[in-house]
């Protein structure tokens, strides 16, 4: 393959779709510890919460039923979270802890602040039905109902379900990914060397690896010979690396050169602004996705290319999409299709500064999408591909 051909990226989408990835392996860690790793298993709950009727409110527990013969009810007792439920009486009512589970034959919560109290009794003030205020049983989540898919992500909010329903290990997959920034004028990021350049763009791309273990391999010159040594000893002990910089979109480009000397391209670019350098190897069957040492081009790649394959060697969908409208006309008038990055509000799409390395127009996008050249007009639906936040 011509290093410097370039492909649609539809077809790159498609190719990178028809493609095998090894299934990573996997650990299992503390549930609470959990959080934004890729769940290897799917987790179902072994019980219902609540396993039996709680209050949703503080008040006083009573039965509906009960008030149409009496306007007062004699309070007997407290109940608080973790108590035994007691069995509610003729005419009776027990104060309630919100979380607390419902005396036996209740059905209603009196909100405490829509109460009068007065020698014992208490008078709701407003009107009660059967189930108000009561959370019944499995209405957080049932019995044998699916609690984390594999191949989710796991979000804090499933942190807090796994451990209410007491489970303490997660298995997720273990995913390591090198990420290599390529440049003589670089210097590492963590150790001033006295380079013109500091690599900048690595700890970006770290932070977006948020779902596996990212890697740092440092910088490399700009040498073909270094880059292979240096990504072919990487690869062994990683499931893939990222490289940024080195790359370019015609024959000089010696990341893609030394990545056919140890593997093979892919493809070496797509034919879309922003994202036309982004190029995928393999070696050995795991992928090498070279990223631009631009901030809005890198992102962009990794969320276009490296999202996408992640997605695949895991199973499920990573990357998150939305709809919106366009706010403004955009007219597209570069050689090929264009990437842009847009901040929604109310549902609207608008554009931002266009360019490779506005980090900070980045820092304040939501998304971003591939546009077609031509006249685009405001209120046209797009897609958005989320930015990982």
């Amino acid at each position: 393959m011509r290093l410097h051909k370039l492909i649609s990226l539809g077809e790159a989408r498609r190719i990178i779709d028809s493609l095998s990835f090894h299934t990573p392996s996997s650990i299992s860690i503390p549930a609470y510890m959990s959080s934004w790793r890729i769940s290897a298993v799917t987790i179902r709950a072994h019980r219902s919460i609540p396993s039996v009727p709680v209050a949703a409110m503080d008040g006083y527990a009573v039965r509906v039923s009960d008030l149409g013969t009496r306007s007062s009810l004699r309070i007997v007792g407290e109940v608080k979270p973790g108590d035994s439920p007691p069995v509610l009486g003729g005419g009776e009512a027990y104060y309630i802890h919100m979380g607390a589970p419902m005396p036996i034959g209740s059905d209603a919560v009196a909100r405490v602040e829509a109460c009068r109290v007065e020698g014992g009794y208490v008078r709701p003030l407003e009107p009660l039905r059967p189930g108000k205020d009561v959370i019944d049983v499995g209405e957080v989540i049932r019995e044998g109902s699916i609690v984390v898919e594999r191949g989710e992500v796991i979000k804090p909010y499933k942190v807090a379900l796994l451990l209410m329903l007491g489970i303490l290990e997660a298995q997720v997959y273990d995913i390591n990914v090198g990420v290599l920034s390529v440049g003589d004028e670089i210097g590492r990021f963590d150790h001033p060397t006295g380079k013109p350049i500091i690599d900048s763009i690595s700890p970006m791309i770290i932070g977006l690896l948020k779902y596996v273990n990212p890697v740092y391999l440092g910088v490399v010159s700009d040498s073909i010979d270094d880059i292979a040594r240096v990504i072919e000893e990487s690869i062994r002990g990683l499931d893939a690396i990222l490289t940024i910089g080195g790359a370019s979109a015609g024959e000089t480009d010696n990341v893609k050169k030394a990545l056919t000397r140890i593997g093979d391209i892919v493809f070496p670019g797509v034919s879309a602004s922003i994202l036309k350098r982004g190029s995928i190897a393999l070696i050995n069957g795991k992928p090498v996705v070279t990223l631009p040492a631009q901030c809005v081009s890198a992102a962009l790649v990794f969320h276009e290319h490296f999202l996408h394959i992640l997605s695949r060697m895991v199973g499920r969908e990573l990357r998150e999409y939305m709809k919106a409208k366009l706010a403004v006309d955009i007219n597209v008038k570069h050689r090929m299709d264009t990437a842009y990055i847009f901040k929604v509000r109310d549902g609207e799409a608008h554009p931002l500064r266009w360019g490779t390395g506005l980090c900070a127009d980045l820092a304040e996008a939501d998304g971003f999408t591939v546009l077609e050249r031509g006249l685009h007009r405001a209120g046209e639906d797009i897609i958005l591909q989320l930015l990982i936040r």
